[in-house]
């Protein structure tokens, strides 16, 4: 017995210390769920507000890319719901639709649902128009499918004073030993899904860097920050530094490589690393205009953040702020809104209340599982993405080069290059159509200022793969320089400059491209006779 009784105690000792290691290592703090919460609420509202500068050029059938032309080259365009219409319209009311689901993720109001919406939506709204996506945009739809599996709602939150149970029990659980204070994080196996989905995009991309020149010679920041349509503050200034662009790379390139340590390390040294990558991708974004990518990969390191962090966060913001002046009045307005929007006064929702506890155990019991096959198939998708799996479908790679994340790998461009759209006017002079003004004949100042935005720019880049694309565009901006102009547009032309980068001596002669050139008068003269032919 005596025998017995100590091997028992020996694995129960043992099961302790695994679930102790696991959990400080694959857990995350209901506070860092709640402020990657904020971070991916904050970051669709931007996006929503960002595109919709460009609806009708990018989402309709009278802008760059009509639904007809979409599906044919896009197959999984027939499956957004954006595609649905052709219209403005619609495009407003979806758009709409983004920006409340948004908002009710930012405040934590019915969480899971409102991030599920706002997947659906953005997954559409990609599909409509994919030519116009870049990494940030990959990143920031598959961060979010996996977050509707995490319990973003339960700090910081509206949801926070319902008692709900759209939770399994081990979040349950997790969250009331949080809710009190311990040092207990959320530990389930969508929290080791995220975090090992971040860490495998890093580990990817230390492996494509290792394929290339650059960054392990040192080289690889003077390439990136020369590209002159991306470079912005910092980087203007630290490009002419060469040994800090030296450090810099090999600092960079061993903080990727050693992405592994972020699942690894625990306590200080995990602060101690997640604090030196997020330092690295501030220096990112005041050096270089990537778009969302070094927010969503902020948001993303918070996660990895221990209780720790966010007890002394906490304790600061506590003695900054007067809790009984300020946050208790907003917690009471809180209350009141919850009350306003339909919640029983016990605090749990009437979904909840009409079930019974078995049925309640058994949709916990089925979502543990759901959470399970989601730790599952990231696993998979990471070993087929790391080559160390084989794919589920014969294909002639393990992973198409799409799902790759490159991330200036295996080299930086060693060029960069503007786009010009001319109009050029019978007996006038001609015109720069995306910026509106006189065309200039010399380099601009900053290639950057040759095209409205990033999106812009990724679809510009698209029209090299496709002669029906470049001819489309080129119609649609004859409409649109006729709209600008006085007089009628005779034809445009689209054309890519390049510009070789030298890290030292001289800089090479650019070389400019003709990407498409159409007349605007046949477009007109089509216009007339279909007018014509209608009366």
């Amino acid at each position: 017995m005596n025998d017995t009784g100590s091997a028992t105690s020996r694995v129960g000792r043992v099961r302790e210390r695994v679930h102790t290691a696991l959990e400080r290592r694959v857990g995350i703090d209901a506070r860092a769920l709640a402020a990657f919460r904020l971070v991916l609420g904050s970051l669709l509202l931007f996006d929503v507000l960002h595109r919709s500068q460009y609806l009708e050029t990018f989402y309709t059938d009278g802008g760059v890319l009509p639904r007809s032309l979409l599906v044919e080259q896009y197959a999984p365009g027939k499956y957004s719901i954006h595609a649905l219409s052709g219209e403005p319209w619609l495009q407003v009311v979806l758009f709409g639709c983004a920006a409340v689901s948004a908002t009710a993720l930012l405040v934590g109001y019915r969480t899971r649902v409102a991030a599920v919406c706002s997947v659906v939506l953005l997954f559409s709204v990609h599909f409509r128009n994919p030519f116009v996506l870049n990494g940030a945009d990959r990143l920031l739809r598959e961060l979010l499918l996996l977050a509707v599996f995490l319990p973003l709602g339960n700090r910081w939150a509206i949801d926070a004073l319902d008692d709900s149970d759209g939770y399994s029990a081990l979040e349950r659980d997790a969250e009331s030993a949080a809710r009190s204070g311990s040092d207990a994080r959320i530990t389930t196996p969508a929290t080791a899904a995220i975090l090992v989905h971040v860490v495998v995009m890093f580990v990817n991309n230390a492996v494509l860097k290792a394929t290339g020149d650059t960054w392990h010679s040192g080289e690889a920041l003077g390439y990136a920050l020369r590209l002159d349509h991306l470079t912005i503050l910092l980087g203007d200034v630290v490009v002419n530094y060469p040994p800090v662009l030296t450090v810099g790379t090999y600092v960079w390139t061993g903080l990727v490589t050693g992405a592994p340590l972020l699942l690894l390390l625990a306590g200080r040294l995990r602060i101690a690393y997640v604090s030196a990558f997020i330092a690295a991708v501030t220096g990112l974004a005041l050096s270089m205009a990537v778009g969302l990518f070094p927010v969503i990969l902020a948001g993303a390191f918070l996660l990895f953040l221990p209780p720790r962090v966010w007890d002394t966060l906490e304790y600061v913001s506590n003695i900054a702020v007067d809790r009984v002046g300020v946050l208790e009045r907003g917690r009471a307005a809180i209350r009141g809104a919850a009350g306003r929007l339909g919640r029983s006064s016990t605090g749990r929702s009437v979904l909840s209340l009409s079930l019974s506890p078995a049925t309640r155990r058994r949709a916990r019991q089925c979502w543990s599982l759901v959470l399970v096959c989601v730790l599952a198939i990231v696993v998979l998708w990471s070993g087929m993405l790391l080559g160390e799996a084989t794919a589920i479908e014969p294909v002639d790679s393990t992973v198409p080069d799409d799902y790759q994340w490159t991330m200036f790998a295996p080299d930086p461009s060693t060029s960069y290059g503007w786009y010009v759209v001319t109009g050029h006017v019978d007996g006038g002079e001609d015109i720069d159509v995306l910026r509106g003004s006189t065309l200039r004949t010399d380099r601009p100042p900053d290639a950057s200022d040759a095209f409205p935005g990033f999106r812009w720019r990724k679809y510009l880049n698209s029209l090299f793969d496709s002669d029906v694309r470049a001819e489309r565009f080129a119609t649609a901006m004859c409409e649109h320089a006729t709209a600008q102009a006085d007089t009628p547009i005779a034809n445009v032309t689209v054309t890519y400059t390049e510009q070789p980068i030298a890290l030292e001596g001289d800089i090479p002669p650019s070389e400019t491209t003709t990407v498409v050139a159409q007349s605007c008068l046949r477009d007109q003269n089509a216009e007339l006779r279909t007018t014509a032919t209608s009366k």
